[in-house]
This record gives structure tokens, sequence and C-alpha cells, in this order.
């Protein structure tokens, strides 16, 4: 009775697991024909987390300033606080150098890593 058996094979071929970014790039809806420099700008209320980089003790005294005035500042919170003193540098460059005038572009990629000192 052993002898009519088949033999046993190995597992199944696997096929190569989809990476979760595979996944979602096949589920996003198609991109706009549109070029970046033509596209319509966000929405005032539309947000997006930002990353950067800066000096420990910088953000110790940022961090320290915050605390301390944030009620009477009337900041909503620690993002609030971080985009009014990025906003307040945009404005003081653009009365500097464009007039008080919004600069264009700002839809491109910024480039990764540090200036290179000249």
């Amino acid at each position: 009775m052993s002898q009519n058996r088949e033999p046993i094979s190995g597992p199944p071929t696997r096929r190569p697991a989809a990476s979760v970014q595979s996944l979602l790039r096949a589920n996003r809806e198609p991109a706009a024909e549109t070029p970046a420099a033509e596209a319509a700008p966000a929405r005032v209320t539309q947000t997006k987390q930002v990353t950067f980089y800066m000096r420990v003790a910088d953000l110790q005294r940022a961090k320290a300033a915050y605390q301390a005035t944030s009620s009477q500042e009337m900041d909503a919170s620690w993002s609030d606080f971080i985009a009014r003193a990025v906003m307040n540098e945009v404005g003081r460059r653009e009365r500097v150098h464009n007039n008080g005038e919004p600069f264009s572009g700002g839809t491109r990629n910024l480039t990764p890593g540090r200036k290179l000192s000249s």
C-alpha cells in the first residue's frame, strides 16, 4: 500500500513578496498630467509634516521660549509656534529681497543635505 503513494515534493515555489511600497504605489490614483510648476497652489488650510535639524542649544532655547510664552502669545501648539517663526522669516526675506511680494515656485523638492561651503 505504501508503494502506491506519490513521492513527497518540496514546498511550492513562492513568488517574490511585494513590498509595502509596491502595494501603496499600485493603489494610488494616477498622477495628474499637469507639471508641478503649473499645479494649483495648496489650500491655505492644508498642512504637511516637515522635518529639519537644528542645533541642540537653539532647540532648547526655542522650547523654553515656547513653554514660557505660549499662553500669552496664544500658540495653539509647538507646530503653530514653529510655523509662525518660519513665516516671520519668510515675510522678512520677501520684504528685503522681493519688494514684499511672495517668491514664485516652492513646488519642487529641496535638495537633501547641507549646502557645500563656498
